[in-house]
């Protein structure tokens, strides 16, 4: 039993003799004339010729074969197998290899005929060649309907309308709906505002359509073109009538960043990391001291805890940089293992760079090619492609070190910086405990004797070694300090 493949790039207006039904009719023609039957029949239907084998119904059918439950895949031309060359010679070694049989009724190509696999691979390389010939007209056909005008998204942005011949021209109704909406939010004006100024107006519309209309430069009369490189597109000027000056879109651009409504954040670094000792709850930021000169604190704000704990940011953030240093030049288990797990991401990173670089470099010799044949090329293609993709796996579950995240929202370097160090207080510490100062006028412990530090995997408070000096020395420091 034979299975058949059909594999359709594009539905809708087809030619009579390109139907699903008519392939699969030419398919069961051919199985009857051979004198064998037909089990299966898989369609792929709006799937590009260049789709990996994998990502096809055609993977199943090669498993099949392989499984031994179909003895050869029938399908009508040999481009609706595919029409990328190392893929389908991947897949035609598989079937050969598993026994099985590729049939491709209307090119005359036949697996179980000697000479068909040089035939096989020289009708594939046409294959690609028309793919990629396609591709480029198609590019070319974009390119010349932007060229005259014509707006090639399927709708028109706010403000505007199409004609009949595709064109974007102002609709005099909306289009000082959206002047005045860049007016507003340059004025401080908000997303939710918007919206609801909007819906004020009679306009049917969401916060994520406002944020569309406020990032869209078709409003300067921009058309935006897709070059065929991904990330790239081709930018055309004056492709039709703005309705903002760069002056108007720029200041629609404002970032309103979100302020505290105390402030007490900005230079809390530790914030959600400190705990309360005697009960157990975190600790909030609080302003402590008198008029003009209070300092934010981190406090127990429980009303059951029997002795609330509290301490300066600013004392307690220089206690635990002293800690974190100490902890790292004693080679601490818990913070050396996140150190080391920065060091593996850097690793990783040039694992996958080094495995891309020879996966491009082996891809692109064409010595390499004629020496190893068709078959041999893309086998050490495919080795190759699972090296990299396996160093980039390997890279998604290593932890990335503070300050890599890539984040591409503008702020100051002062907010860079206490976000930095945030972030590596959250890589080294799990929490902090605090313990309460003792009775109101008694003598104040210590910072070390009331702070405990639990790093990240660590069951025990961090105890640092004790500082050893010279003898002489340290009864000189305390005999000066007495």
């Amino acid at each position: 039993m034979f299975d058949v493949y059909i594999r359709v790039s594009r539905l809708g207006e087809r030619s009579e003799g390109e139907a699903t039904e008519v392939y699969e009719a030419q398919c069961r023609a051919w199985a009857e004339r051979a004198g064998v039957g037909v089990d299966l029949v898989e369609e792929d239907t709006d799937v590009s010729g260049a789709t990996a084998v994998a990502e096809r119904k055609l993977e199943r059918l090669i498993q099949r074969v392989e499984g031994g439950e179909s003895e050869g895949i029938i399908t009508p031309y040999l481009d609706r197998f595919g029409r990328d060359l190392i893929e389908g010679a991947l897949a035609y070694r598989r079937l050969k290899l598993a026994g099985g049989r590729l049939v491709c009724v209307h090119d005359g190509i036949d697996s179980e005929r000697p000479g068909d696999e040089f035939q096989f691979q020289i009708r594939m390389v046409f294959a690609e060649d028309y793919l990629r010939r396609t591709r480029s007209n198609f590019q070319a056909a974009v390119e010349r309907a932007a060229a005259r005008g014509v707006y090639l998204a399927g709708r028109a942005p706010f403000g505007y309308r199409k004609d009949e011949q595709g064109k974007l021209v102002v609709d005099e109704q909306r289009a000082p709906l959206v002047v005045e909406l860049y007016a507003r939010r340059a004025g401080g004006a908000n997303v939710g505002q918007l919206t609801r100024w909007l819906q004020g107006e009679g306009v049917e519309i969401t916060k994520s359509g406002v944020r569309s209309i406020l990032k869209n430069r078709a409003y300067l009369g921009e058309m935006r073109v897709q070059s065929g490189r991904r990330g790239a597109p081709s930018v055309r000027k004056n492709h039709h009538p703005p309705i903002l000056s760069d002056q108007q879109w720029e200041a629609g651009q404002v970032k309103h960043d979100y302020v505290p409504r105390s402030g007490l954040t900005k230079d809390a670094r530790l914030r959600g990391l400190v705990y309360c000792a005697s009960c157990g709850k975190r600790c909030k930021l609080t302003l402590y001291g008198p008029a003009g000169k209070r300092k934010t604190t981190y406090t127990c704000t429980y009303e059951r805890c029997p002795a609330h704990a509290g301490m300066k940011a600013s004392k307690l953030d220089a206690h635990i940089d002293d800690l974190l240093w100490r902890a790292a030049a004693e080679h601490e288990p818990h913070v050396e293992a996140v150190i080391l797990g920065d060091r593996r991401y850097s690793e990783a990173l040039l694992a996958v760079e080094a495995a891309r670089r020879d996966f491009e470099q082996f891809r692109d010799s064409i010595e390499l090619q004629r020496e190893l044949g068709i078959e041999g090329f893309a086998h050490g293609l495919k080795v190759r492609k699972q090296a990299l993709e396996l160093t980039r796996r390997q890279l998604a579950h290593v932890r990335r070190p503070p300050g890599s995240s890539g984040s591409k929202q503008r702020i100051s370097f002062e907010e860079f910086m206490r976000e930095y160090e945030r972030e590596r207080y959250l890589q080294f510490i799990e929490r902090i405990r605090l313990k309460p100062a003792g009775r109101v006028g008694a003598r104040l412990p210590p910072v070390e004797e009331r702070v405990e530090v639990y790093f990240v995997g660590s069951e025990q408070p961090y105890a640092p070694e004790p500082i050893r000096g010279d003898p002489a020395t340290l009864a000189l420091l305390h005999a000066a300090h007495t």
